[in-house]
């Protein structure tokens, strides 16, 4: 098995890992949380908000790992390939969910 193939699979595995943990707690929120617990209308807003700011996340890891492949495989060279990455993984330590949610 070669390193492209290995690094595939690690980011595969932590996206797919990512999604469970994520609809999971979705799953346990709508049993806990949404049973009158304010207007539907600002439920919403934080359900929808909550499905962006992870769908960044999961869009974010895929460039990850299709930066790093081609970086291990010598498509683009790290003087490329490394700013990219930083760039990526400064906005995903970033993001946060506050500056997502309006609250009124």
């Amino acid at each position: 098995m070669d390193i492209t193939t290995i690094t595939l699979i690690i980011f595969t595995t932590a996206i797919v890992v990512f999604a469970i943990v994520f609809i999971v707690a979705l799953i346990l929120a709508s049993k806990n949380i949404f049973s009158g617990s304010g207007s539907p209308v600002d439920m919403a807003n934080v359900l929808f908000q909550s499905i962006m700011a992870a769908g960044q996340i999961i869009v974010g890891l895929a460039f990850l790992a299709i930066i790093t492949v081609l970086i291990v495989a010598k498509d683009i060279s790290t003087e490329v390939g490394l700013p990219i990455i930083t760039a990526i993984t400064a906005y995903l330590v970033g993001k946060n969910f506050n500056n997502r949610i309006i609250i009124k």
